[in-house]
């Protein structure tokens, strides 16, 4: 099913041709590619909502096989633009992205990419790369890349976070991304995928707050209302992912989930994402057994900080273990912080919105 957590912008076109850097004999030449987003993007939210997801599409006009070895994302507008998403779309999902994208008007996209299907988009338009504040360029470990085809394009998802607009005013935005990629052919540098790791995410109003939207119900509606109903069945699904009842979940301040892996694979790289109230995330490789091993442990989780770590010495994975993703959160931080406290109190649920929370362990692998 879809994740993501989603992020908003405008099609981007070439804004510099590809030109050689840091080649070498040993590898084929490096190409860089600078691109603008094609029109500006004034951020508006739905109904009774402060967020805005939008996606866009992108065409590098690579015209072969390729391996991305970094890719920046520079938001224009660095005080609302919560987060950014870029997807690979494959020929599967690609006239729909054509359709969907209008010449650069975009298309809403809570919940991720909003091309394929909820179980098929993982395949068809895989995420290649994220962005959050306090990171810079998205570089692969040394000897490590992504692949990408020629002929496929990107589809680049912003979310705008409205109530981090400097004294309420909302500007135009205008971002571009920065991408160097390697021809496939002739390199020896290993390719790269995403694993994601969800887990439900059910917090209750603290003691003493109360409110029509503490109700969990009515904060599931409230919540397809300001995002999509899309949301909504995500936060449905994942419990149900999780071995959770989608109706009646269990409140917790923790949040933890169990995937069994269907294929083998090394963790290079590995972060951390939640919103607002998240304190701490941790991804466990076969917890309890005698296999057991760490492979990330956040333990003050910074929102304004979310890059990723290089581990030390790479993780095996194998078919039939077990990745454990374990979440803690501190609902009473809403009360306190200046873009949450003049909201209205409310049963918090895994959710695309600033407002709502995540609990979603990102990892970067090679087969």
């Amino acid at each position: 099913m879809r994740i993501k957590s989603t992020l908003l912008v405008a099609v981007l076109l070439i804004s510099l041709s590809p030109q050689s850097v840091n080649g070498s004999s040993k590898e084929p030449t490096t190409k860089k590619y600078s691109v603008t987003m094609k029109k500006a993007h004034l951020p508006t939210a739905p109904k009774n909502g402060t967020d805005d997801y939008r996606c866009f599409l992108l065409d590098p006009k690579v015209t072969e096989d390729s391996i991305i070895r970094t890719i920046q994302f520079i938001p224009q507008r660095k005080n609302f633009v919560h987060h950014a998403i870029i997807f690979r779309v494959t020929d599967a999902d690609l006239p729909q992205a054509i359709a969907s994208d209008k010449n650069g008007t975009g298309w809403p996209c809570f919940g991720g990419s909003g091309l394929g299907s909820m179980l098929s988009s993982f395949v068809t338009t895989p995420w290649i790369s994220s962005w959050a504040p306090g990171r810079g360029k998205d570089i692969s470990p040394t000897g490590y890349g992504t692949p990408f085809k020629k002929g496929e394009q990107f589809v680049l998802q912003v979310h705008y976070n409205l109530l981090a607009a400097n004294g309420g005013k909302i500007q135009t935005d205008q971002s571009k991304i920065v991408m160097e990629a390697v021809p496939a052919k002739g390199t020896k540098i290993k390719q790269l995928h995403v694993e994601l790791f969800p887990a439900p995410v059910e917090l209750a109003c603290p003691a003493g707050i109360t409110g029509p939207l503490c109700d969990r119900k009515q904060s599931l509606i409230d919540l397809a209302s300001r995002t999509s109903k899309t949301s909504a069945f995500e936060s449905a699904g994942i419990n149900i992912l999780c071995g959770q009842d989608p109706f009646n979940p269990v409140a917790s301040l923790t949040s933890r989930c169990d995937k069994v892996i269907t294929s083998n694979f090394t963790v290079i790289a590995a972060a951390a994402h939640m919103h607002l109230l998240g304190r701490t995330l941790s991804l466990t490789l076969n917890p309890g057994k005698p296999t057991e091993k760490l492979i990330l442990d956040v333990k003050k989780y910074n929102f304004d900080d979310q890059s990723g770590v290089v581990l030390k010495t790479p993780v095996a994975v194998k078919a039939g273990d077990t990745i454990r993703v374990t979440c803690t959160f501190d609902p009473t931080i809403r009360q306190k912080l200046p873009e949450l406290k003049n909201l209205p109190n409310r049963y918090i649920t895994w959710g695309e919105g600033s407002s709502d929370e995540m609990c979603l362990g990102v990892v970067s692998a090679t087969k």
